[in-house]
């Protein structure tokens, strides 16, 4: 049942941070004529002349019938990036990214929607229940002591990320927390990712608009030994909700490395190309779970 409530609330705040933003795009495309008028930064008006469409009421409903203040800072600073990126897109006063910016990074990650992802998947996975042994690609700076204090002494993890600064923070909370079962790695998950254990999950949370998914899901395969369980979390799966996917890669995409939302036929090409045996759920509009069997 709480795993139930868990992906209700997932959803519930990723549609109303859809709506927030919605809301201040509205503002944004007002304030600066966007649609009209020119840009040093030309391919982020492009960006906008192709991806915007004006909100309706309904788009709205969530701000007010499921608020959720917690994701508020982290809009907000989409929001303000936003006007600085029509002048550049590496204008100093876009703070977003996972190397400069580690630190406000620690702070949204603690925060819906990625609080709430990472409920949800402890929750599917069922973990703490027994010893399992956890690979997360992406890990962040918030992840480890939290699913390391979740899994208990019984399991491993071993979060990999490739921002230094990111892993610098997230090591401090590990050790303050006495959590000795946590390793950290640091990995450019489009090569090939080598470590001594093979793993029984493998946890792809807001990472797949970044890397590649293909190297990605070789990657994840290649460490489970293509038996045992993946599961992806993505803000939007481009072809299960295509207009809130155009909304927020007009915001993701200031966001260093951003590529593109993933879709789930995607993943599935990817997964039959490779010619692995497999069966995947969509647990909800925002996580989908893939089982390996060799």
């Amino acid at each position: 049942m709480m795993s139930i409530q868990s992906k209700k609330a997932l959803e519930e705040a990723l549609n109303f941070m859809y709506s927030y933003l919605a809301l201040k795009a509205y503002f944004f495309v007002g304030r600066t004529n966007v649609m009209n008028s020119e840009y040093p930064n030309s391919s982020y008006v492009e960006l906008w002349r192709d991806n915007y469409s004006p909100i309706s009421n309904d788009v709205l409903k969530p701000i007010f019938s499921n608020p959720d203040f917690s994701c508020i800072d982290f809009c907000d600073t989409l929001d303000k990036s936003s006007y600085f990126s029509l002048i550049h897109p590496n204008h100093p006063n876009i703070t977003l990214g996972f190397v400069k910016d580690a630190d406000l990074w620690n702070i949204w990650l603690s925060e819906s929607p990625f609080s709430l992802a990472r409920e949800a998947i402890a929750e599917v996975l069922h973990l703490g229940d027994d010893s399992v042994k956890v690979v997360d690609f992406g890990c962040g700076s918030v992840s480890p002591s939290y699913y390391g204090e979740v899994m208990g002494s019984k399991g491993v993890y071993t979060g990999i990320d490739f921002s230094h600064s990111m892993l610098k923070i997230a090591e401090s909370k590990v050790k303050s927390k006495n959590i000795d079962w946590v390793n950290l790695r640091r990995f450019d998950l489009e090569t090939k990712v080598t470590v001594k254990r093979k793993y029984d999950v493998v946890i792809c949370s807001s990472i797949m608009q970044y890397v590649n998914p293909k190297a990605l899901i070789r990657n994840a395969g290649e460490l489970l030994g293509y038996d045992g369980l993946i599961i992806v979390f993505s803000e939007v799966f481009r072809d299960l909700e295509p207009e809130k996917e155009k909304l927020l890669k007009l915001y993701y995409s200031m966001i260093p490395g951003f590529r593109a939302f993933p879709s789930i036929s995607e993943i599935l090409e990817i997964l039959d190309s490779i010619g692995v045996c497999y069966r995947y759920k969509l647990e909800c509009k925002n996580l989908l779970l893939i089982e390996m069997s060799n």
